[in-house]
């Protein structure tokens, strides 16, 4: 065998552990771990219930891109529901302010997509919302429309009264009947999507709605009412008294 036959054998094998590094990254799958805040946001407005979860992802092996998240609730009945991401919002920073206090930087971002990657860990506030309510209610809020527009073309249109008009009634009527949250134990499912094929773990956990919560959240009937007499007539010193009532039961793994 040639000096040149025994440099080319070397140089063969001088490149191996790099291929069997390529080989390997491009045949395993990505693993996501979940890590979530100590606490979940839940809420009930004119935009339905709603379920806000601070998040970080960390991911092992190779770099992904994940094309939705969604919750899924299963209450302790047995009842189940899926709340669709809806927005993101991503700390960027914190910026000091004269007085010397330290005030977060947030950036919202769209919801379609997330690119995880292997040297960071990516954390964000996520805000899911119910798709069966929004289409439900779309369909109301399109007839309230439709009666707006037909006052509006023949002059008879005014905000106060339409506010009082069956078509509003119906609306704030299928608000109030969407109240979801029950008294319980409810058990989170964390549902990541992908191109990819990937593993996650840590995705699953469990919180409970006590009395009190339920109480809190159901105060908030009361502001569906003026919430759209807001959005349709707007009066500056009105909306700085709409005030929400928000709960944040504890999260513990499942």
């Amino acid at each position: 065998m040639k000096l040149i036959d025994w440099i080319a054998i070397i140089g063969a094998f001088a490149w191996t552990p790099h291929l069997v590094g390529l080989i390997r990254y491009y045949l395993s799958k990505p693993e996501i771990r979940i890590i979530t805040q100590n606490v979940v946001e839940l809420g009930f407005t004119t935009l339905g219930p709603i379920f806000n979860l601070r998040m970080a992802f960390s991911v092992k092996n190779k770099d992904l891109v994940i094309s939705d998240i969604k919750i899924r609730l299963i209450h302790e009945s047995g009842e189940e529901r899926f709340f669709d991401w809806q927005g993101i919002t991503q700390q960027m920073g914190k910026m000091t302010m004269p007085d010397a206090t330290a005030m977060p930087f947030e950036k919202e971002h769209s919801v379609l997509a997330i690119k995880l990657n292997l040297k960071d860990i990516e954390e964000r506030f996520i805000k899911f919302q119910d798709p069966n309510f929004l289409a439900e209610q779309r369909e109301y809020f399109q007839k309230a429309l439709k009666k707006m527009t037909y006052l509006k073309n023949e002059n008879k249109y005014d905000s106060e009264t339409f506010l009082r008009e069956e078509e509003m009634t119906e609306l704030y009527n299928f608000n109030r009947r969407a109240f979801p949250w029950k008294i319980g134990k409810y058990k989170v499912c964390i549902q990541v999507q992908s191109p990819e094929k990937f593993t996650i773990v840590d995705n699953e956990m469990l919180f409970t709605l006590l009395p009190l919560h339920i109480e809190q959240l159901e105060e908030n009937k009361e502001l569906l009412e003026e919430d759209y007499r807001n959005i349709i007539a707007p009066n500056q010193d009105e909306l700085s008294k709409r005030n929400w009532k928000w709960v944040s039961p504890t999260l513990v793994k499942n």
